[in-house]
């Protein structure tokens, strides 16, 4: 098997922590994989990232296949050597990216036509090709294509959308069969905000040979609450002895509620995307670094955290650098949100082992929620993630 799933302890909430086993090493769940879009980290280098303490990273196939392609991924032996990381990689299948093109593209039975915005060259993205560009990846955990729509769609198109979906798993399924690389492939369980759709994309995956499932198309314009319910209906019909992998999501308080729910794996570009702005995660709060009143402040980022900003720099030099718009500003302000991330699951994975999950998780929720003074804005992670990609 290519990737093994251990299930340690499950709390009396839901939460779990497992041990997710692969070709490159064992990991602790529930993960956070920070998202290295282009094979490459903005602002960041593949050692900063190793030194936060992530060890699976998510690369994106669809980017990455129309540069640098596949060829660069061959000569160079795969991603690992070729970006000089360690630990474990995940690649997306394109699915996401294609469904946010704004125009120019077509999806068919076959697979996905759209136009590159590098060369403006016609470009086909299917389940074979997806699995094909992963291979030359190499990476140790490969996703179906998958349609994704908006999840505010109605029940008919849903439902169109989630049986291609499934149609497309069995030939991404049939595709990885054609050549032993050892990598895991993953399915991806669709369905909306429908909970019928969502218990029977469930149950025609669960009876394929995936070695993990993840939960898609939320994140996509429903609210919250419905993104939660539809979480934990997922993962009430998902095989507990299998990683499950909640895509694309989200905030530290989104973590708190899916790990409540049995979520085991996590990805999004939140943390670094979020730096960019000017904003760092603490356990205090979300911090929007850039406010006057951080100017003379010499305290450190987060007292909590012990990631090289936090040890070394204060709150004062890091208003300074947002506020000039360096460069180092953005650098710091991502170790930092990783670094959180990273400290976040551990704190959540102890308290599941302690079976003490649900004070942990008010205690959390309640520290980690946006200041009073922040909470009037509209959501900064809403508007910064409109151009994610």
């Amino acid at each position: 098997m290519a990737v093994r799933f251990e299930l340690v302890t499950t709390d009396p909430t839901g939460a779990r922590a497992g041990v997710l086993h692969t070709r490159r090493g064992s990991f602790l769940t529930p993960m956070f994989m920070p998202v290295a879009t282009h094979a490459a980290f903005r602002h960041l280098g593949t050692e900063e990232v190793w030194d936060t303490g992530s060890r699976i990273l998510l690369a994106n196939t669809y980017h990455l296949m129309l540069r640098p392609g596949a060829e660069v991924f061959r000569k160079f032996g795969g991603i690992h050597p070729f970006m000089r990381w360690d630990g474990a990689i995940l690649t997306d299948s394109g699915g996401f990216q294609i469904f946010s093109l704004p125009e120019d593209r077509l999806i068919t039975e076959k697979g996905a036509q759209f136009r590159s915005f590098y060369d403006n060259s016609r470009q086909m993205l299917s389940p074979e090709s997806s699995i094909a560009m992963q291979q030359a990846i190499n990476s140790e955990i490969m996703m179906v294509l998958d349609v994704c729509i908006d999840s505010r769609t109605d029940e008919a198109g849903t439902r169109e959308a989630m049986e291609r979906t499934h149609r497309w798993a069995v030939r991404s399924l049939a595709a990885k069969d054609k050549v032993a690389t050892g990598q895991a492939l993953f399915g991806i369980v669709q369905g909306g905000v429908h909970p019928r759709l969502r218990d029977e994309s469930a149950e025609f995956l669960t009876r394929l040979p995936f070695d993990g499932f993840a939960i898609g198309g939320l994140a996509v314009g429903e609210t919250k609450e419905e993104r939660e319910t539809m979480t934990a209906r997922a993962t009430a019909s998902l095989p507990t002895d299998k990683p499950r992998y909640l895509m694309g999501v989200g905030t530290p308080t989104d973590l708190l509620e899916a790990v409540m729910r049995g979520v085991d794996m996590f990805d999004c570009i939140i943390p670094t995307k979020m730096a960019q702005q000017g904003y760092a995660y603490t356990f205090d709060g979300l911090v929007r670094i850039t406010r006057m009143v951080y100017r003379l402040d010499d305290t450190p980022l987060d007292p909590a955290c012990d990631c090289p900003v936090c040890t070394r720099y204060t709150r004062g030099y890091l208003q300074h650098l947002m506020r000039g718009k360096h460069h180092l500003g953005s650098r710091m302000l991502s170790v930092h949100n990783v670094r959180h991330y990273q400290k976040l699951m551990g704190k959540l994975r102890e308290a599941i082992l302690q079976g003490s999950y649900a004070q942990t998780y008010r205690e959390l929720k309640a520290s980690i929620a946006p200041p009073k003074d922040l909470r009037g804005e509209s959501s900064p992670e809403a508007v910064t993630l409109k151009d994610v990609g």
